[in-house]
């Protein structure tokens, strides 16, 4: 059981850890979409657009299988 504890920890740690460097890599795309550029035509727009949401997704997805792993912790824990 320590074993397991160990381990849940070790992917909180880590989900938490992609969580947070998709979420800056969307940041990037996202002030790439904003920032007025002369050479970007509206392809490279949509691009940085579905590229932003898209880690944003995939940080909603990371913080939810944190929760997931946190709720276990705490039923093995009791």
């Amino acid at each position: 059981m320590k074993n397991k504890v160990e381990q849940l920890q070790k992917k909180i740690s880590d989900y938490q850890r992609f969580g947070f460097i998709l979420l800056a890599v969307s940041t990037f795309f996202y002030l790439g979409l904003v920032l007025p550029v002369e050479d970007k035509n509206f392809i490279q727009s949509i691009t940085l657009g579905i590229a932003s949401t898209t880690c944003l997704g995939f940080t909603a997805l990371m913080y939810n299988v944190v929760r997931k792993c946190k709720t276990q912790l705490q039923e093995l824990s009791e």
